[in-house]
């Protein structure tokens, strides 16, 4: 695609970090040591911002909530609600802990499309450990019970799991779960990465406080990514495409290369924005805008700090979560 083409490609998606504060403390993902919440936006500063937004994009687009955990955002289904009267396809990410039968009602009534939780073992110790809070792993299951059955046919429920040292043995079971779990449409699986709210780094996974993170047998490795494909390929409830399971693969054996055949994909299809309003293409790049300062969603897209921006992004050869996990494109000849 020539750059002309690109320019005038509009957003597709947009993540809103509505909060950073969690009450868990999860083994990757240091965001709840964040001290920065007090400058987190009011929820009418963010429904400006998405205004702005859905009246730029084409129809359904797609907004995700994450966190921290979002649900400790006050009026954030209000908000939800909000966005999707919009029309903007709505996604929340949750650890599920504070989801009780008031709060699953109230999910159901904000209109949203698709609520994911995060599970990384079926297992409940593993789950546990990994999230840094006893009795995390009973409160995810008990939300999951709860929404599928009282969602609607509009409601997708989607489990999203990490994969790392600890919970590799457990991948294929949980795959078998959600295959024969009704409440549950299906399963993504994510490579885990450097942990949020750490000096970047790309030799991380050698670090002494992350070695408990990455996986010790490659060939185990490849044998569960390899079982997981095949799953996939069985017809099993799984979002991620097969050729994904092969970046997975190589990532692991050889993270100190750049997985990808051609440059990142971000840039030209989402933007991130960060609870104190700050509007970026790439989390680890340089803001193309701040949603306090009164532009429209279209002049920041199209302005000359984004054009910079995207320039930056194509030279990037860093494998981030961004390009492997949330926002992987299949290649045809893949690194």
């Amino acid at each position: 695609m020539d750059k002309r083409a690109e320019w005038h490609r509009k957003p597709n998606f947009c993540d809103l970090i509505i909060t950073e504060t969690c009450m868990l403390k999860c083994k990757m993902c240091n965001m709840w040591q964040s001290k920065n919440d007090s400058e987190s936006l009011e929820i009418d500063a963010w429904k400006r911002f998405i205004d702005s937004f859905a009246d730029f994009v084409e129809n359904k687009a797609q907004v995700q909530f994450v966190g921290g955990e979002p649900l400790i955002k006050k009026g954030l289904l209000d908000f939800i609600r909000h966005a999707a009267q919009r029309g903007l396809s709505t996604t929340m990410t949750t650890n599920g802990y504070l989801i009780d039968k008031n709060i699953a009602n109230d999910i159901i009534g904000s209109g949203l499309s698709t609520l994911v939780f995060s599970l990384d073992s079926i297992r409940k110790e593993t789950h546990d450990f990994l999230r840094g809070v006893n009795g995390t792993y009973d409160r995810v299951m008990n939300a999951i019970e709860l929404l599928g059955k009282l969602r609607n046919d509009s409601l997708r429920i989607y489990i999203v799991t990490t994969i790392m040292q600890q919970n590799l043995d457990d991948l294929l079971g949980l795959a078998g779960w959600v295959n024969r779990n009704d409440a549950i449409d299906s399963v993504s699986f994510q490579a885990v990465m450097q942990p949020f709210f750490t000096p970047q780094d790309n030799e991380w996974y050698k670090k002494e406080e992350f070695l408990s993170l990455w996986p010790k047998d490659m060939d185990k490795v490849d044998y569960v990514l390899d079982s997981l494909a095949g799953l996939k390929n069985n017809g099993y409830k799984m979002n991620n495409p097969i050729p994904q399971f092969k970046i997975f693969k190589s990532y692991f054996r050889h993270p100190e290369r750049f997985v990808k055949a051609s440059r990142c994909n971000l840039g030209y299809n989402s933007v991130s924005v960060n609870t104190s309003g700050k509007i970026f293409l790439c989390l680890s790049m340089d803001p193309i805008g701040d949603i306090r300062n009164g532009k429209s969603m279209e002049e920041v897209w199209f302005s000359k700090e984004a054009e910079r921006v995207r320039d930056s992004i194509k030279d990037c050869k860093n494998n981030c979560k961004s390009m492997i996990n949330c926002f992987f494109e299949e290649e045809v000849d893949n690194a």
